[in-house]
C-alpha cells in the first residue's frame, strides 16, 4: 500500500524484517486484495481508506517464499495521526524521493518503485 502526501511516500519499519517497506500484509481466504490492503492499513497504522487505486502486482521470492504482491496507492493532502500497532510496525515516516536512494528497502518495495519510475 503506497500512501503519498505530495511526493513523499509513507514507509514503515517492522519488528521482524530488515529495511523499510510499504504498509500491508496477507490476503485472507475470501478477501479481495483491496479489502486486505484496507484492513492491513487500519490494523498496522490506524489509517482508514475507502478507495484505493490499484497499480499492478509483482511476483517473486521474498523472505524465503514465493509470493505475489498487489500494489495500491492512496494520495492524501496531509497525513493523519497514525496509530502504530507496535507489534509488527514499530516506526513510520514520510520519505522524499531523494531520501529513498540511501535507505535499505525490502525487495517488494523496490519492485513497486521500479514500476512507478
Amino acid at each position: 500500500m503506497a500512501v503519498y502526501v505530495g511526493s513523499a511516500l509513507l514507509l514503515v519499519r517492522s519488528s521482524y524484517r530488515r529495511g523499510w517497506h510499504l504498509p500491508g500484509g496477507g490476503v485472507r481466504r475470501g478477501e479481495t486484495p483491496e479489502t486486505a490492503a484496507q484492513r492491513e492499513l487500519a490494523e498496522e497504522i490506524g489509517l482508514r481508506a475507502t478507495s484505493l487505486l490499484a497499480v499492478g502486482s509483482a511476483s517473486g521470492t521474498w523472505d524465503g517464499r514465493r509470493d505475489r504482491v498487489h500494489f495500491f496507492e492512496l494520495r492524501l493532502a496531509e497525513l493523519p495521526e497514525l496509530k502504530l500497532d507496535n507489534r509488527e510496525v514499530i516506526e513510520a515516516r514520510l520519505t522524499s524521493p531523494a531520501d529513498l536512494q540511501g535507505m535499505v528497502l525490502t525487495r517488494p518495495l523496490a519492485a513497486y518503485l521500479d514500476r512507478v519510475r
